[in-house]
């Protein structure tokens, strides 16, 4: 216990990573987070094990100094990966403040929709950009873990709310939006679809594209808004699936999506129809490489960043999608 007291009480931990050593072979690793207060914790029940490791989280203190403290002779910088370690006693969890754009945007959102557990975070600097940022955010015991930033392209005016949109505007949606769920022609429910083979998705049900599937997108017909059985899909704006190259995997962004479909009906406003998360559109779309077009309001990837993204959504999954701005203050 020599090698953790005289840390603990002197409050030493600051904002880097530091590892102190013990004379008797034994370890103590303390593990500072910057911008956090946490009273002093009293450590006195942990008991290190010789070859094991005493994980302490701990904040607030200035950084450590190492002259007075004889039981730990040396002290340095290490990476913030640091290897899981085995304790006697239970793993102290603090809640960390957010630090990267898409913790803050994930921590703002869901302050206001305390339901959410993973938000897919679809952000831009301006409204009228058409190409952003997807991170996936994960609500863990500490806040909030992001994904690596991958590049997406958005429709090819910008971004409008959801209320003010309308379909044919080439915007695409801004909101929290749902993983959408449909009902296929044959009564069975779906949030992905695709002309390829399912990837393995767990968040809902997948549905190979058929002959004949047609999602209607012509505003105020019975269609609009759903998924049918049509091989002729003579709406103007309809969609047939089976001859739409980019829906090789796709997942349903829940915009103005069943149950519930404003425009379906002669006078109700035709917000979104077909809004999806899918693979990019290419300009030279024989080499699917190269310089990518922007959408008529959908999300699209790249193919290997559009698998990564579905096989990561679980139950629940949301979709926070706007300007950074509004997302951190409005969304």
């Amino acid at each position: 216990m020599s090698c953790v007291r005289p840390c603990i009480q002197r409050r030493l931990i600051a904002s880097w990573f530091f590892v102190g050593c013990c004379r008797d072979s034994r370890s103590a690793v303390f593990l500072g987070v910057n911008r956090l207060y946490v009273p002093l914790i009293d450590v006195s029940r942990l008991m290190c094990r010789n070859l094991a490791v005493c994980t302490i989280l701990m904040a607030g203190g200035p950084a450590l100094d190492t002259a007075n403290s004889s039981d730990i002779p040396l002290v340095s910088r290490i990476s913030p990966v640091i290897s899981a370690a085995r304790a006697t006693t239970p793993a102290i969890r603090v809640q960390t403040d957010p630090v990267t754009t898409c913790q803050r945007i994930a921590t703002n959102v869901a302050a206001r929709r305390p339901d959410s557990t993973q938000l897919v975070i679809v952000r831009t600097a301006a409204w009228t950009d058409t190409t952003a940022t997807v991170e996936i955010a994960d609500r863990s015991g500490t806040g909030w873990i992001c994904s690596t930033p991958m590049a997406a392209r958005l429709g090819r005016q910008g971004w409008r709310p959801l209320p003010d949109r309308r379909s044919g505007d080439d915007t695409t949606p801004a909101g929290v939006f749902p993983l959408g769920t449909m009902t296929a022609p044959d009564g069975r429910p779906f949030s992905f679809f695709g002309n390829d083979a399912d990837p393995g998705v767990i968040a809902g049900n997948y549905r190979p594209v058929q002959s004949g599937d047609c999602f209607g997108a012509t505003p105020n017909t019975t269609g609009y808004g759903h998924l049918r059985d049509d091989i002729s899909c003579p709406g103007p704006d309809d969609e047939y699936l089976p001859n739409i190259g980019p829906y090789t995997t796709v997942a349903l962004i829940g915009a103005n999506m069943e149950p519930d479909v404003s425009g379906d009906a002669p006078g109700e406003p035709p917000y979104a129809a077909a809004i999806f998360l899918h693979r990019f559109t290419y300009v030279n779309t024989a080499a699917l490489t190269g310089p990518t077009k922007p959408t008529s309001g959908c999300v699209s990837l790249a193919q290997h960043d559009l698998t990564s993204v579905l096989l990561r959504l679980r139950p629940g999954a949301q979709f926070a999608m706007g300007p950074t701005d509004w997302l951190l203050t409005q969304a």
